[in-house]
């Protein structure tokens, strides 16, 4: 049993608790109540903003103690601080005894750096395991969008998307996991499953990128490799048949970057960047979805940046197309030089022994060589068709006149 405080100590302690919890301003926790009052309702963010001013109103009599709290109010506030309602509704001074039973929702919610660290030092390696919905903390953080939970979970090192030591990214896998170590040897435990969860999740890793982009963190883009897919490593002059587009495709990503009015992560997503085979050889690449955010954009009719992106793309199309025409010539030249080395040695060869022009083309040298036999000057036009055609069927980004 304890004692019902007054509405100002309740007030008092519940503006301490939300402190405390990382909120820095009011306007953000009204925002995280309403967001967790509507969660299972279908509704918008212009729908949130008609209540914020409301909300903010109501909080600010409670902080002062004008107003009581509501049963509603309780049950939400004990949910988004991780406090029992007996601790709210005594003012700090009972403390129930389920306050000791974390979940993994429970801490993906917090903004205290207090709680993370007690979190991730317990014994029984909570951080490992999911729960009943087989969610883990990295899912609830991401769906609630707590970057500042995830930028410490990966500034701490407790978690990593990309192992920068491994010298390839082997089976399309950038290696992934983190440094909290289970107590069980075997991949099937319980307390393995976020080892596994890192492991075959890629999403999580563009997902976190989706929040670096609202909070306009470039370097955390640039170490999540952001506008990669791991199949871009298996990109050879040979080609590849494993990109696989659908797979790999996050539209929440593709949303949030067509949203970005943030010029750097802009030129950071529309960049040419180099990838690296597992031959040690640099190819020079795009954001393969490129095509996707442009579309978006001229959709939503932001044409300037739609329009700053397409230049980068056709000077990019541009260049990737003279270099294919090039190495073709080369290579034409190659073959040509080849040939009449060849030519001449035989024909050398064929005077040395007696044997004249004339009967080398009765022989059929001459009509055999007659097509290939042929300067690349002279195939400059049919160069450029071939150059054309096989453009047309690789290029996943294509500009109508």
């Amino acid at each position: 049993m304890f004692l019902l405080e007054s509405k100002e100590n309740i007030g008092k302690y519940l503006k301490k608790l939300i402190k405390e919890r990382g909120f820095e301003k009011d306007a953000d926790f009204s925002r995280a109540y309403l967001k967790e009052k509507y969660r299972n309702i279908d509704y918008t963010e212009d729908d949130l903003n008609e209540q914020l001013k409301t909300t903010k109103s109501t909080f600010s009599q409670i902080f002062s103690g004008n107003k009581g709290i509501t049963i509603e109010h309780l049950a939400i506030i004990s949910k988004l601080l991780c406090v029992s309602c007996e601790e709210i509704l005594s003012a700090g001074k009972q403390y129930a005894s389920t306050r000791n039973h974390v979940t993994n929702y429970e801490i993906a919610q917090s903004h205290d750096r207090k709680v993370w660290d007690e979190y991730m030092k317990r014994e029984d390696k909570l951080f490992l395991n999911c729960d009943e919905y087989r969610k883990t903390v990295i899912d609830y953080a991401l769906e609630f969008k707590n970057y500042s939970f995830m930028k410490y979970l990966l500034e701490e090192n407790f978690i990593w998307f990309v192992d920068n030591s491994k010298e390839n990214y082997e089976l399309y896998y950038y290696g992934a996991d983190t440094s909290i170590k289970s107590n069980w040897d075997r991949f099937d435990m319980p307390d393995q499953f976020m080892h596994r969860k890192l492991y075959e999740e890629d999403k999580l890793r563009t997902q976190t990128a989706v929040l670096a982009i609202e909070n306009g963190d470039c370097d955390v883009l640039d170490n999540l490799h952001a506008r990669e897919i791991p199949e871009l490593h298996d990109i050879t002059i040979w080609g590849t048949d494993n990109l696989d587009f659908v797979k790999n495709r996050n539209d929440d990503l593709i949303e949030a970057i067509a949203a970005s009015e943030n010029e750097e992560i802009l030129a950071y997503f529309s960049d040419e960047f180099p990838v690296q085979d597992r031959w040690k050889r640099e190819n020079s690449l795009m954001f393969p979805f490129l095509n996707d955010v442009i579309k978006i954009m001229l959709d939503n009719n932001n044409n300037k940046f739609a329009e700053f992106i397409i230049r980068k793309m056709i000077a990019h199309n541009k260049s990737t197309y003279e270099k294919t025409y090039s190495l073709i010539k080369e290579a034409c030249q190659a073959e040509y030089n080849a040939i009449q080395k060849n030519k001449e040695k035989i024909i050398k060869e064929a005077y040395q022994n007696g044997i004249s022009l004339a009967d080398l083309k009765v022989s059929g040298y001459e009509g055999h060589h007659e097509k290939v036999d042929r300067s690349p000057s002279e195939l400059e036009p049919h160069l450029r068709s071939a150059c054309d055609i096989l453009w047309r069927q690789d290029t996943r980004i294509t500009f109508s006149s």
